[in-house]
């Protein structure tokens, strides 16, 4: 089986719908090793977080309305493993306000072809 391995770190400013944070691509397993979590707002913010599992079609919550006061920011370090398809997922009490910064590292699986 071969296979081929890469990190990526990548960010996104929540709004105040629902959106996609990061996606494990087709043919690949993704291992999150770190979720950032940071209220840029000079006020007391709110923010979701969901796991989607594309096998069940179902959203998992990882953090529901957690408040977090201004100018913090916490990191979920716990190892989550994520399948072709599954996703990460947020919105925030306010637009532009909460950063979620996602590090993945993803391998590639041949057999999934």
């Amino acid at each position: 089986m071969a296979e081929g391995v890469k990190n990526r770190a990548l960010a996104k400013e929540l709004t105040t719908s629902n959106q996609d944070i990061y996606t494990a691509p087709g043919h690949f397993v993704a291992k999150v090793y770190s979720i950032i979590i940071a209220n840029t707002a000079s006020t007391t913010e709110t923010f979701t977080l969901e796991w989607y599992d594309s096998a069940s079609t179902t959203y998992f919550p990882i953090g529901g309305t957690v408040e977090m006061k201004k100018n913090s920011i916490i990191q979920i370090d716990d190892v989550m493993y994520l399948q072709s398809a599954d996703k990460i997922r947020g919105l925030a009490s306010s637009n532009s306000a909460i950063t979620v910064t996602v590090s993945v590292e993803e391998t590639f699986r041949l057999s999934e072809l």
